[in-house]
């Protein structure tokens, strides 16, 4: 899958793993004050852990305890170095004390292992002829130089550099023996990767969210000499589903954060591959990228993606990491977002018996408060502003206006709005800040209705898209809110008697008028 890369070598010293230079360092001199024979094999015990912070003290080929995590599932193949001289010979453990890692691996190359196995539940390969049955992958090596390599590892593992191993080793304490088996504890460096979403601000489909993700350094360590040395391979693949998610055709839209100073082009490329419904975004560490993250080894490595919803659902994305060429499976992260619908339901109640409203027509906004709905009401155009607007396009919806409107049946499906109780890939209940109660406006009213005094309060969730109990009931125009008819019969007698009273009114007062006036007769 990847690109061969030369792997990150460590030195000589520190890849004979120590256990090496003390076994030919005594071995010679062991022949001279011994008459023990020089075993032609011995067993071989790898114990596969997990890198601890500190270096440790050097392998000496015995047996150790440890309180370490163990690592199952990681395959090491072993290679027997051609040697010019007899390996049991003086000249053949000179040869063999002499022969640089390099050299080794320039030996091998291009053969096949002589013996392959993977690590247990223990963490453990045995390849020796004491082992029990359900540990033997093997039965001991011979004599000679040996090169170990880790060909695979799971997910999340970055396999150690190969090491060399000399058989038969010399006790390290009983300088006049040999070791029946030699135990060996190769370390990995672990890596683990989350991915993350903020939309806890983010409420409708057609938002922009970012997503983070953040995957440990995958710089491993020479735990015999505890330096760094540059990681063969760090990608960061992500999928996208073009029905949910759309992303920057340029990849300009995937940035790495962390640690500072990373280019794009120069320590890592982005590659966008669009097909059958996907965009596929591969991040890769080039060279001097994987050489800078050397610089700061125990930071970790964060990347942002900004992508736009495009509809409401459960939307779920992962993102798979690769921080080894010997890595068989990638390593997983993911989360998710949820954006969902609501069925308004429009009822008429208090028509005249015999007579069936009409429930197309009502107009509703949302808004994210009751104050803003009612200043809305009131006619404040900032309010009016923030009306939600999903980017939908759904019947009975003008996505210019915010405006949904009922059909025949008093219908519309509000939708495109995020879970009330759902944000930042996780579940929460009402008294969470991020819980988000919607409050439905209605502009305007059924025809021959009263319009709802109040906004009403819904939520979103995995019901809401079907819900039908919660209905909004509109007031039919009668009784006390029935107005007299304009210019009809029932208004007609009132003009009547209201101008026969006012004529009468006039007479009186003229009456009283000339009464007042007129001059006193004597007689």
């Amino acid at each position: 899958m990847f690109n061969t890369r030369k792997r990150g070598l460590l030195t000589s010293a520190g890849a004979l793993v120590t256990i090496t230079a003390l076994a030919f360092g005594g071995a010679v001199a062991a022949q001279a004050t011994t008459s023990q024979q020089m075993p032609t094999q011995s067993g071989l015990v790898i114990t596969k852990l997990e890198q601890p912070d500190d270096a440790g003290a050097p392998a000496s080929g015995l047996q150790q305890t440890t309180d370490l995590p163990v690592i199952p599932g990681v395959t090491f193949d072993a290679y027997q170095v051609p040697l010019v001289n007899d390996p049991l010979s003086n000249d053949g453990q000179a040869e063999i004390a002499n022969t640089t890692l390099a050299q080794a691996q320039a030996s091998v190359a291009g053969a096949a292992p002589a013996r392959t196995g993977t690590t247990d539940d223990n963490g453990q390969i045995h390849w020796q002829t004491s082992a029990s049955d359900d540990q033997r992958d093997g039965l001991d090596l011979e004599a000679g130089l040996w090169l170990v390599r880790e060909s695979s590892a799971p997910a999340g593992v970055v396999p150690a550099g190969d090491f060399l191993v000399a058989i038969p080793l010399t006790h390290p304490t009983e300088r006049n023996a040999w070791l029946e088996t030699i135990f060996v504890y190769p370390k990995n460096h672990t890596v683990s990767g989350t991915k993350t979403v903020e939309n806890s601000d983010q409420f409708v489909v057609g938002d922009t969210v970012t997503w983070t993700i953040k995957i440990d350094n995958p710089t491993p360590r020479d735990t015999g000499t505890g330096q760094y040395f540059p990681a063969d391979t760090l990608r960061v693949v992500d999928v996208l589903d073009d029905a949910y998610l759309t992303t920057a055709s340029d990849g300009s839209d995937m940035v790495v954060t962390a640690p500072p100073g990373f280019v794009k082009g120069e320590h890592y490329t982005v590659d966008v591959v669009a097909d059958a419904g996907k965009t596929t975004l591969t991040v890769d560490f080039t060279s001097s990228g994987l050489a800078k993250l050397v610089e700061t080894p125990t930071e970790s490595v964060v990347m942002t993606l900004a992508t736009r919803i495009m509809q409401t659902g459960v939307i779920e994305n992962s993102a798979h990491f690769y921080t080894s060429e010997a890595q068989t499976t990638p390593g997983d992260t993911g989360t998710s977002m949820k954006y969902g619908d609501y069925a308004l339901v429009k009822l008429s109640e208090g028509a005249p018996s015999g007579e069936t409203p009409s429930l197309q027509g009502a107009e509703f906004m949302v808004f994210l408060s009751e104050e803003d709905a009612l200043a809305a009401r009131a006619g404040d155009q900032a309010a009016l502003d923030r009306a939600l607007k999903p980017d939908v396009t759904v019947p009975g919806y003008d996505q210019t206006t915010g405006v949904w409107t009922t059909d025949a049946n008093g219908r519309v499906q509000v939708t495109g709005l995020r879970y009330s109780g759902f944000a930042d890939g996780e579940s929460f209940g009402p008294a969470d800040p991020r819980y988000i109660t919607y409050w439905l406006l209605e502009t305007v009213a059924l025809e021959g209705h009263q319009l709802l005094a109040e906004p009403v309060p819904f939520t979103i969730d995995e019901d809401s898209a079907t819900q039908t109990s919660e209905s909004i009931v509109n007031q039919y125009n009668r009784g006390p809110f029935v107005l007299p008819l304009t210019g009809g019969a029932g208004t007609l007698w009132l003009t009547i008697g209201g101008l026969l009273l006012l004529t009468t009114v006039l007479i009186i007062a003229r009456r009283r008028q000339n009464s007042v006036a007129a001059p006193s007769i004597e007689g």
